[in-house]
């Protein structure tokens, strides 16, 4: 448990940044927040009432990537900060193994880093992480307590994303370059802050039961943000199931602007002995305007 420096250790420049950074976030929160989050704001505002006597704590195993500019410092956290520690080299290892699906690569698979929360919730989806490098991408998986896989994810290099935030799993997912804080709120909860580290995000969440495919209005189990280093919001993942099908429903181009990502050609089948036209260039019959599709961006981490 950290103990709090008394107020003399703080200078009153750095409680002042401190306390502007916060209320930044508030504003932040408090214009995209729904009726039920209004506890956050009220929250935050406690925090700047103690900012005057207490540090704020940093997280471990930041990746550099995932940091504010120098001068330009990523907001303080206003949600539930999960704290990480580097778990042993064996238990690395034995989770790794178990990553890649017991299986042997060649070229040989690679560790890349391994963690676990020390702070998480009782019904957490997972408590402990790992990374590695597998083929030709990077791959985290994540354990609850018991050390069963309850959520992981998979990118490579130069992969698109259509958003700059995908959570693959309760608890994790991927992210792009210009993004500096992440936060996931589970369903009628809090928002917990997600450590960013090679590329991918995690949380050390509480479970929450999956509401099956319901209807438009049926709300999603997990809401993410995503900000930039200055604190603005860049990012909001679908509120309901209605929101979502939109978003999927919209068509979508990769980061040159030349292929389409989504949707297939009209007529197009899996079966079919060519592959499907995707050109924007010259696009197949029935295919939308390219102009009107979403740019996407592209993974690019672990270079």
């Amino acid at each position: 448990m950290n103990t709090l420096p008394p107020e003399g250790d703080l200078r009153p420049a750095t409680r002042e940044r401190q306390r502007a950074e916060l209320m930044a976030i508030v504003e932040h929160e408090s214009a995209d927040a729904r009726p039920r989050r209004l506890l956050v704001p009220l929250a935050a505002a406690a925090a700047i009432a103690l900012i005057a006597g207490a540090a704020i704590a940093v997280p471990a195993l930041r990746d550099h990537k995932s940091a504010g500019p120098a001068g330009n410092p990523t907001p303080a956290a206003l949600g539930v900060r999960t704290a990480f520690e580097p778990i042993d080299r064996a238990k690395q290892a034995a989770l790794t193994k178990e990553c890649g699906d017991n299986l042997t690569y060649s070229p040989p698979s690679r560790q890349i880093a391994g963690f676990r929360a020390t702070n998480p919730p009782a019904d957490a989806v997972a408590t402990q992480f790992v990374v590695m490098y597998v083929i030709d991408g990077w791959k985290f998986c994540g354990y609850d307590a018991n050390g069963k896989r309850s959520t992981g994810g998979h990118n490579k290099q130069g992969a698109p994303m259509v958003a700059p935030v995908e959570m693959n799993g309760a608890g994790g997912g991927s992210y792009v370059e210009g993004v500096a804080r992440i936060t996931i709120t589970p369903l009628g909860g809090r928002p917990y802050e997600a450590d960013l580290q090679h590329g991918f995000f995690y949380a050390s969440v509480p479970n929450v039961p999956f509401a099956g495919r319901g209807t438009d209005s049926t709300p999603m189990e997990y809401m993410v943000r995503a900000y930039d280093a200055s604190g603005a919001l860049i990012y909001t993942s679908p509120r309901t199931r209605g929101e979502r099908q939109a978003r999927d429903a919209r068509c979508a181009v990769d980061a040159t602007g030349e292929e389409f990502l989504r949707p297939m050609p009209p007529g197009f089948r899996i079966d079919s002995p060519t592959g499907p036209n995707l050109s924007t260039r010259h696009p197949a019959p029935g295919m939308p305007d390219p102009k009107t599709c979403i740019r996407a961006q592209t993974w690019n981490w672990l270079r």
